[in-house]
């Protein structure tokens, strides 16, 4: 558990302790803290606060879902900002809670956590709805990250691909389609999943540009495809 504030993790740590006896609970108030804490074990399940003393909390649940791909997620906030719900989503959180956490409902969406099946745990891997998320959102997030991956979006039918290097848009797929149109073509989907893929071998470029402008170039296209003729 990363909780800056100790009213907030006591209340936690009492009630996990008291209706979930068999989970053990490690908290840490500070990122450099729970790197220091979380040191060669062995972890199921983050629970992390979004804005911390020295950094954000979503970035450090980043950095844990590359060294811990089988753990699961969840986060809490005081400020439930809707890019930070999105953030979220796009890391295949099991639970957004806004602060202060109604307990009984905290507890029992835990309990259904660690009571998944080995196998539910085993396959875990980067997954988002888009419900409260857009792909658009999902991009912006692993362009700045500076992820290398290759991330697929699934929509009423559709599937495209996107795949990224550093944090640069290198190329999108959907069917036959190539490079821009293709990403706008992503871009301007809604609803569906997007699932996360690791990259194995080099790939072709076919998109060049700035990831800022390659967003706002999609939403122009989208916003031109919805224009009414006059």
């Amino acid at each position: 558990m990363l909780e800056d504030c100790p009213v907030t993790a006591h209340l936690i740590e009492r009630a996990i302790l008291l209706e979930l006896p068999h989970i053990r609970v490690l908290w840490a108030r500070t990122l450099s803290e729970a790197g220091a804490r979380i040191d060669g074990l062995p972890i199921d399940l983050f629970l992390v606060d979004v804005q911390l003393p020295d950094g954000s909390g979503l970035d450090f649940l980043w950095l844990m879902m590359q060294l811990y791909p089988s753990a699961r997620a969840m986060v809490m906030t005081a400020t439930p900002l809707p890019e930070y719900e999105a953030h979220s989503a796009a890391l295949g959180v099991l639970n957004f809670f806004e602060k202060p956490l109604k307990m009984p409902v905290f507890l029992g969406l835990l309990r259904e956590a660690f009571g998944a099946t080995d196998a539910a745990v085993a396959d875990h891997k980067f997954s988002a709805t888009l419900r409260n998320v857009t792909p658009a959102d999902i991009i912006q997030l692993k362009c700045l990250l500076r992820a290398t991956t290759l991330i697929e979006v699934h929509s009423h039918g559709s599937s495209g691909r996107i795949r990224f290097e550093d944090g640069e848009i290198i190329d999108a797929a959907v069917g036959e389609t190539r490079g821009v149109p293709a990403l706008a073509a992503i871009v301007s989907w809604r609803g569906g999943r997007v699932t996360e893929q690791p990259i194995t071998a080099p790939g072709e470029r076919t998109i060049h540009g700035s990831w800022q402008n390659l967003l706002m170039e999609a939403a122009q296209r989208l916003d031109e495809s919805h224009a009414v003729p006059v």
